[in-house]
């Protein structure tokens, strides 16, 4: 797993770093990520005249202050490879979304990991959507596991492209197997055949189990044992997380949409219900440089 070399990390120097930073900790072990960059953004007020004249100190630059906060902080919760440089970076943009975003592109990031709790549950999505790698979205939970990986398709290249992913993460953690699992359901048909649901549902199982298996046998599997699943659900998001719950998957590797700059923004709306719902870490596995033009367009207009 050599594809997350180089990691950034925003913090919010508040609850829920130390999840982020037991993360990054983790990957840089099993991809073995040769940087990591820890980032805040300040988002200081304009303070009046008079203030500033009344206390000085407000003049400051807090870039050093901060950075002492990240270092002490990452100090307390890191455990990651001692290859790894470790770095840090305080900037002051009107939006976190844009300063993290410079950073990806600056840094030629791999792979970002953001804590929920310490930022909510928009900022990985709208990172996910603009961002030119993959985002790694961490719920409100301290168990750092990774014992049971599960990948949601729709034989789609970018469901292969997140299977890629998961088997990646399976071999570097010593794990023998994962799940694919793919969500169907009728759609419209059911409206125009006169036959009982539950033949119609059998029917449409019957015709994705053989798909799902064709789809898998042109994939590199790594000799790991990948379990296919086909799951009835009217809620693609809903039967997705019914199964995690079932199968107690502490990892969701999704793929999401962004190969041209046509769709660079459009993460699909499945993608984006598991950011926002799940209760175990995401990881919206995008390829490497996916939107860069139009997001560079976007933070550096002419």
């Amino acid at each position: 797993m050599k594809r997350y070399k180089k990691l950034l990390v925003p913090l919010s120097l508040q609850a829920g770093d130390s999840i982020a930073i037991k993360w990054a900790a983790k990957i840089s072990h099993l991809a073995e990520s040769q940087e990591v960059l820890f980032c805040h953004n300040l988002e200081l007020p304009e303070l009046p005249e008079t203030a500033l004249e009344k206390y000085p100190w407000l003049k400051a630059p807090l870039d050093s202050q901060v950075s002492d906060q990240m270092e002490k902080l990452v100090d307390a919760h890191w455990n990651g490879r001692e290859e790894a440089h470790l770095d840090y970076l305080v900037t002051s943009k009107s939006s976190a979304v844009f300063s993290i975003l410079e950073a990806v592109l600056d840094q030629e990031t791999d792979l970002v990991v953001v804590s929920q709790q310490s930022f909510g549950r928009d900022l990985p999505i709208r990172l996910a959507r603009k961002a030119p790698c993959s985002v790694m979205a961490l719920p409100d939970q301290e168990e750092i596991a990774l014992n049971h990986i599960m990948v949601p398709t729709d034989f789609s290249t970018y469901s292969e492209a997140a299977l890629d992913v998961g088997l990646a993460f399976a071999e570097a953690e010593g794990l023998a197997q994962l799940d694919s699992v793919h969500i169907f359901n009728l759609g419209n048909f059911s409206h125009r055949v006169t036959l009982p649901e539950k033949d119609l549902i059998q029917m449409e199982e019957d015709f994705v189990e053989g798909k799902h298996q064709k789809y898998l046998e042109q994939q590199n599997l790594r000799g790991l044992d990948v379990r296919p699943f086909e799951i009835f659900h009217n809620l693609i998001g809903a039967g997705i997380f019914m199964h995690a719950r079932e199968k107690e998957a502490d990892l969701i590797v999704a793929g999401c949409r962004g190969r041209n700059t046509v769709t660079s923004l459009l993460l699909g709306s499945n993608a984006e219900e598991l950011l926002r719902q799940a209760r175990v870490p995401v990881i919206a596995a995008k390829q490497k440089g996916t939107g860069q033009g139009l997001l560079e367009a976007m933070l550096n207009p002419e």
